[in-house]
């Protein structure tokens, strides 16, 4: 059973905002995560899920079919 999350999701998306603010200006991933005070590997883990998020959208829940009918 994974632990639970140190963050919450508004927190990781103000994280990965501010992370990706500090990219665009040129500062490297170690450096914003020692600045965040977030370990760098959970940082380059949001920050990829995040880019997954916007190329490939989750689809929404869908309920099967009913077979019976």
């Amino acid at each position: 059973m994974p632990r639970p999350s140190r963050y919450s999701p508004a927190e990781k998306e103000a994280i990965v905002t501010a992370a990706r603010d500090r990219m665009r200006r040129g500062e490297s991933c170690k450096d914003i995560a020692q600045r965040l005070g977030v370990n760098q590997p959970s940082l380059r883990g949001w920050l990829r899920e995040s880019t997954l998020d916007m190329l490939y959208p989750p689809l929404p829940p869908c309920m099967p079919r009913n077979r019976s009918v």
